[in-house]
């Protein structure tokens, strides 16, 4: 007499924990999405403060371009410094619109991918000019290089992460976009586990 066993309850639970765990994840990977969205909403918020809306410190945060000698890089400082100081107001009202386009897509999950691949090409940006990229590096006291190379690589993790597959509009986006779904975070059910 042979006997037929039925299908294990672990070999059953070991997948749907599988897909569990990896909704799991990208459920974290949303909730970092959310708070670094909360931290570039208090960054924007800044922006709209008076001394920085009306282009008064506008001077000042691009500024830092007479201390740089680099030839190449007191160069970019500058060219950026002549943007900003051409219109101090405008330049700064299209960098506080910048910051809060920005955490309000990553809070509310709005064309995840452009945005995670958009905010870390502006923390660059940021970095490279406001920030000097940290220069000089020689300075006594240094202690960091500029908070917006954290910024950088934050926003490319998420990326990575797929944190705009849940817990975003990205999910009733997608379908409307077409050929341009790329755009938006990919749907939590396409991603491997």
């Amino acid at each position: 007499m042979t006997t037929t066993t039925a299908p294990s309850r672990r070999s059953s639970r070991t997948g749907a924990s599988a897909a569990d765990r990896s909704t799991r994840r990208l459920h974290r990977a949303a909730v970092v999405r959310i708070g670094f969205g909360l931290v570039w909403a208090v960054d924007a918020s800044f922006k709209w403060l008076p001394g920085f809306i009306h282009g008064q410190t506008i001077s000042d945060e691009l500024g830092q371009g007479t201390a740089i000698h680099t030839p190449v890089i007191h160069q970019w400082l500058q060219l950026w410094h002549t943007i900003g100081g051409a219109s101090p107001g405008a330049f700064a009202v299209v960098t506080a619109v910048t910051e809060t386009a920005i955490a309000l897509g990553l809070i509310l999950g709005v064309f995840s991918n452009a945005v995670f691949v958009g905010s870390a090409l502006y923390a660059l940006g940021v970095w490279s000019t406001a920030e000097a990229f940290g220069l000089p590096w020689n300075t006594p006291g240094i202690t960091d290089v500029g908070p917006s190379v954290a910024y950088i690589f934050a926003s490319l993790a998420l990326l990575h992460a797929h944190a705009g597959a849940t817990w975003s509009l990205d999910a009733r986006l997608r379908p409307r976009l077409g050929r341009l779904a790329w755009l938006s975070g990919p749907a939590a059910g396409s991603i491997p586990a």
